[in-house]
């Protein structure tokens, strides 16, 4: 009776899965009550074929196929193989852990996990997650989503993104960012996985509850249910690692239209404008500024590391340099955009943003056939993922070249500020008013203007 009772709520459950993935949320539908989220956890484009699972607590429900329950097994071996997968001993098309409790000692641990991916910190680490977990196929690869309640998820969010020895205010407002962004669902990244969001910085960083502590609990729950709102939307809360002194306008790295609250901010105290919008004009304002909130004049770089979220690479976020010479950038060119270049003449820069960040580049040089060329770059994005061997930290970066006597530049050095796209909250600025003493609600308003916070549900 009692395995009867326990198949048929697992056949429910997973009857509202498949209606979930079928049937995408509407757009910026605020919800009466905590929804649960379908996150990624390893993606087709991983092409991963191998994953390693224990389940942590004895609350689960563990079928094959979706309708063929098994022995609780402990530690699950799973592997891709041509006409489906291999898990532990048995041939199936799919495997759901389903999780019988919300505690956290309750949990179920992956191994390995993309994080990263895309980026210059790419590795694999292991995780821990909360709720249920579904392994499948999608184009002979693993493909693992995590079917979890919102606030829980958000608990992991904070301190994926950041450390758990951030401030309170700090932690509550990434909270609250992260809550608006995945409940606004504007970018919908994955709608053709019938996912809400994958777990990396592709859209937020979510390493279940690996990194998590007492004080992101807190913060979830300080702020259950809470988004920031404009004109009675929830606000596509977008957010970057470090502005490097000025916000950007989302219209500037997006083709969307401009929104109120992603306007461009100056980050720091006094309310001031700066034209940076052209060479000169940012190139001064690179050296003399110092008084942002991201600035290591709120935090110095040789403390930043224990703020920092665990996958986080570190280095100069603030200010940063990188040199090539005209060999390597022709490589490099080569590499990420298939132009050979016999000489690379000038790397000339054609439009600023309000932040500085250059929007459109142009790459003159001579060809191998000796012919005249120019490859004009024009978005933010793929100017970081060309002029870098992984991704470029920033597009706010100034050039800076040397010549030879015969006229052909033999090195660029590009010299920038900031990590990320530098949209909305930047997370080292939003550090920085924290340690300063500001509130949770003054850190938000700081960086979403024109928006106000709003109570969705209890």
């Amino acid at each position: 009776m009692v395995r009867s009772l326990l198949k048929s709520q697992l056949t429910e459950g997973l009857r509202q899965l498949e209606q979930h993935t079928k049937h995408m949320k509407t757009l910026n539908k605020i919800p009466k009550k905590e929804p649960k989220m379908l996150i990624g956890i390893v993606m087709p484009e991983d092409r991963q074929l191998e994953i390693d699972i224990k389940i942590n607590g004895s609350d689960f429900l563990i079928t094959l196929d979706k309708n063929e329950m098994i022995p609780f097994h402990q530690e699950i071996s799973i592997r891709q193989l041509k006409n489906g997968l291999f898990v532990n001993d048995t041939h199936c098309n799919e495997i759901y852990i389903q999780s019988q409790s919300r505690k956290i000692s309750n949990n179920i641990y992956l191994n390995p996990i993309k994080a990263g991916r895309g980026f210059h910190w790419q590795k694999s680490i292991p995780i821990q997650v909360l709720g249920d977990i579904r392994i499948s196929s999608f184009e002979s690869f693993l493909f693992v989503v995590n079917t979890i309640y919102l606030e829980d998820y958000l608990m992991c969010v904070a301190t994926s993104e950041m450390s758990g020895k951030c401030p309170k205010a700090l932690l509550e407002a990434q909270t609250i960012a992260a809550r608006s962004w995945i409940l606004a669902a504007e970018e919908k990244k994955h709608k053709h996985l019938g996912l809400d969001a994958c777990n990396d910085d592709c859209c937020q960083r979510y390493q279940g509850i690996t990194n998590l502590n007492k004080e992101s609990i807190k913060a979830a729950n300080n702020t259950r249910g809470r988004v920031l709102v404009h004109n009675e939307i929830i606000c596509d809360a977008r957010y970057s690692k470090s502005c490097g002194g000025i916000t950007e306008d989302n219209n500037n790295v997006w083709d969307m239209n401009q929104k109120p609250y992603l306007c461009s901010v100056y980050d720091g105290k006094a309310s001031k404008e700066y034209d940076v919008s052209n060479d000169i004009s940012f190139r001064k304002w690179l050296l003399d500024e110092t008084s942002s909130y991201c600035s290591p004049n709120f935090i110095a770089e040789k403390n930043l590391d224990k703020f920092l979220g665990n996958v986080d690479k570190k280095g100069n976020y603030y200010r940063w340099s990188i040199s090539y010479d005209n060999n390597e950038l022709i490589s490099l060119i080569f590499e990420k955009t298939g132009k050979k270049f016999k000489t690379i003449i000038n790397l000339k820069t054609t439009k600023r943003g309000k932040s500085g960040r250059v929007l459109s580049l142009d790459i003159i040089g001579v060809l191998n056939d000796n012919t005249n060329f120019t490859l004009a770059i024009e978005s933010e994005y793929e100017m970081r993922r060309i002029l870098h061997p992984e991704f470029l930290y920033s597009s706010a970066f100034t050039i800076e070249s040397n010549s030879e006597h015969n006229n052909n530049t033999n090195r660029f050095t590009l010299k920038g500020a900031g990590w990320g796209h530098g949209v909305g909250l930047c997370q080292i600025g939003a550090l920085g008013m924290a340690l300063d003493g500001e509130k949770t609600e003054e850190i938000l308003l700081h960086y979403y203007q024109s928006s106000r916070l709003r109570n969705l549900y209890e």
